[in-house]
């Protein structure tokens, strides 16, 4: 069970009538903490998937949905083992941002971070750890999108 916290400046119905949006590059301000150099590139692939998992259909269109990740790392095992309680678990924080192209607003912003659970985690691989923040993330980007409908 992973663990997850959002911070929320969603507006519910910004993606009203929407049927086409853009899946924008994932943008990653500080790359020093991304410790995975595949990831804005999945993390891209999964808001496209989430996107039509939520009924939309990807492709140009002026009302852009992005990506800003701001941290991907699959933690530590030895900190897991060590220390425990939490520490090095496995945590992805981004941000989901929806933008009207043609006004260059900004629709919705909704803050997103998961971690891996934290149960028997410190006996957990960095894969299984990073596999548990990947599948939540994914899913949180699901109900996010789901809201703004």
């Amino acid at each position: 069970m992973a663990f997850f916290c959002l911070c929320l400046t969603t507006y519910a119905g910004s993606l009203t009538g929407i049927k086409v949006v853009q899946a924008g590059a994932t943008e990653v301000p500080k790359p020093d903490k991304i410790k995975d150099d595949w990831a804005a590139n999945w993390v891209h692939d999964q808001l496209a998937a989430a996107l039509q998992d939520t009924g939309f259909q990807v492709g140009d269109s002026p009302i852009q949905a992005k990506v800003i990740l701001d941290e991907f790392t699959s933690g530590s095992f030895a900190k897991r083992f060590v220390i425990g309680m939490g520490a090095g678990r496995s945590s992805i924080t981004a941000s989901l941002v929806i933008e009207d192209k043609a006004s260059g607003k900004q629709l919705t912003a909704v803050r997103i971070h998961v971690r891996g659970g934290l149960i028997f985690s410190s006996y957990e691989d960095g894969n299984s750890q990073r596999r548990e923040a990947e599948n939540s993330f994914r899913q949180k980007l699901v109900e996010e999108i789901e809201r703004m409908k």
